[in-house]
């Protein structure tokens, strides 16, 4: 709980309300769950290889899913997203969650990430920020990606570990409400 208390900012409270708005009014069918769950934990192993990658700050993240797209985090996000509302029978909160991450999330992030990366890595950031994609990853890798490999401990650092327990227990509590 202390956990999550630490994550709640003005920006993180519409999200959170969202989710709790999700489970309320979540309408659980078993087709839907047959397709979403997948989604859920695809998006999330995204996130996972994703975070044991990530030294934020520290370098140029280029290795692992970071080679061939720029933002895999948003993308496991955007596939958790997906999977949850599907699972829940809401969308009119996916088409919300779809416009909120297309027209302000995605590009604020973008302009604010790419000047502070900007700043820090200079030339290196400019270099990657040109060969890579956003969103729709590559097929070849990033050409000057360094060699370091996935750890458990970035994935820790990175606090994905809770973000991975929160979705599994997303998932559990949906089965919950479909059974009862």
């Amino acid at each position: 709980m202390k956990w999550l208390l630490s994550k709640l900012t003005i920006r993180t409270i519409p999200l959170f309300a969202l989710i709790v708005l999700l489970f309320i009014y979540a309408q659980p069918q078993a087709m839907l769950m047959l397709g979403g769950i997948p989604l859920i934990l695809i998006g999330e192993a995204v996130r996972l290889w994703a975070a044991g990658h990530l030294s934020k700050n520290k370098e140029v993240t280029n290795t692992g899913p970071y080679a061939y797209v720029k933002n895999p985090l948003y993308i496991g996000t955007f596939l958790v997203m997906i999977g949850f509302c599907m699972v829940a029978a809401q969308w009119e909160l996916l088409v919300l969650g779809l416009g909120v991450f297309f027209f302000y999330y995605a590009p604020k992030k973008k302009e604010v990430e790419s000047d502070r990366l900007r700043e820090i890595f200079g030339e290196a950031w400019d270099d990657y920020d040109k060969s890579v994609p956003d969103y729709i990853p590559k097929l070849t890798p990033y050409q000057n990606r360094s060699s370091h490999r996935w750890e458990w401990v970035r994935v820790v650092a990175n606090s994905e570990h809770q973000t991975a327990t929160s979705a599994l227990t997303g998932i559990i509590l949906m089965g919950v409400r479909f059974f009862f």
